[in-house]
């Protein structure tokens, strides 16, 4: 693989990875159980339920992102489209009826996430924004983000198997064990037990400030 087409791969990996380390942390803290949102409604909910919403937005631009043409108003894209070209322009021609295929299920994967994108986020389309009945934006569930996850990963493993026999695990991205969603949603559970202990008098309501003053401000 020539180095101008590698760095655009490599980079795609990179971006596919993200998504899979923000939908690990998402699922792990939103979509594991009942009791970790029962937590999170009795601690953080208001903050929490943004973070959810920002996620989901950055899952629906970033999968749309990867279908989006190889070039726009002259200037090139860092898509599966480009990379279809460019593999193409190397003279691998033999793989790249497959990738074409393999794109046209992500493209079916994402077309809601591309119509939410172009109605809502990247654009703000006026019948939407001030809500006419008219024009309903589709909703987005976890199996839709699974879906798309999968079909961008099955055509970059496609190349990667095709130029280095190798393929990635893009599902199995591992966030560190004491820093992801579930450490978190430990840490909100150990402030209801710790609520708790000062209800029974069995804690000083105010050890925590022990910790150091979390409303200094900075110099």
């Amino acid at each position: 693989m020539e180095d101008d087409l590698k760095s655009v791969f490599d980079r795609a990996k990179r971006e596919l990875t993200h998504l899979h380390y923000r939908w690990i942390m998402y699922v792990e803290l939103f979509g594991t159980n009942s009791h970790r949102i029962q937590i999170i409604n009795k601690t953080a909910s208001n903050l929490l339920v943004e973070f959810q919403s920002l996620v989901i937005d950055s899952m629906i631009l970033g999968l749309s992102k990867f279908t989006d043409p190889s070039r726009m108003k002259g200037n090139s894209n860092l898509s599966f489209s480009y990379l279809i070209e460019e593999i193409e322009r190397s003279g691998r021609e033999e793989i790249v009826q497959k990738l074409k295929e393999l794109l046209e299920e992500l493209q079916g994967r994402a077309g809601t996430f591309r119509h939410i994108r172009n109605k809502r986020i990247a654009h703000n389309d006026l019948a939407v924004a001030i809500g006419s009945e008219n024009s309903p934006l589709p909703g987005v569930s976890r199996a839709d983000v699974n879906a798309a996850l999968k079909a961008a990963g099955d055509f970059l493993n496609h190349i990667e198997l095709e130029y280095f026999k190798s393929t990635t695990a893009y599902s199995m991205t591992v966030l560190p064990l004491n820093n992801n969603g579930r450490s978190l949603v430990i840490r909100l559970q150990k402030s209801l037990a710790y609520e708790m202990l000062v209800e029974d008098g069995l804690i000083d309501s105010n050890q925590w400030r022990e910790l150091g003053n979390i409303d200094e401000r900075n110099a």
